[in-house]
């Protein structure tokens, strides 16, 4: 998840470079800036930035992230891959059932 490894990048860059607007970590080479917009859109999502708005200032300038003190949410494991709804849509048993079997000879051959 691209987005969650850019927002560690971000938190990390702000503990030391807080307030700061896109325009700012872009230049200092955080990150471009559009992955820095996408990182700090996730993480006032979840509660990680703030925003700030400063009227009279120039666009690029305006808006400044802070950091609120909330933690960025653990990553989650990828699921493992599985089949079992596919076989279950077509009517596959994930297990295969118990058939009767005939009971088998044995034939022995002698001298």
């Amino acid at each position: 998840m691209k987005a969650h490894s850019n927002a560690e990048k971000l938190v990390r860059w702000l503990r030391q470079h807080q307030p700061a607007t896109v325009a700012q970590i872009a230049a200092n080479r955080v990150l471009n800036s559009r992955d820095a917009s996408d990182a700090i859109q996730y993480g006032l999502r979840h509660g990680v930035f703030e925003r700030t708005a400063r009227p009279g200032m120039r666009a690029n300038e305006r808006v400044q992230y802070r950091l609120t003190g909330q933690p960025l949410p653990a990553r989650k494991a990828a699921p493992a891959p599985s089949f079992d709804g596919l076989l279950e849509a077509w009517g596959i048993a994930s297990t295969p059932p118990r058939l009767a079997a005939p009971t088998s000879r044995k034939l022995q051959l002698t001298d």
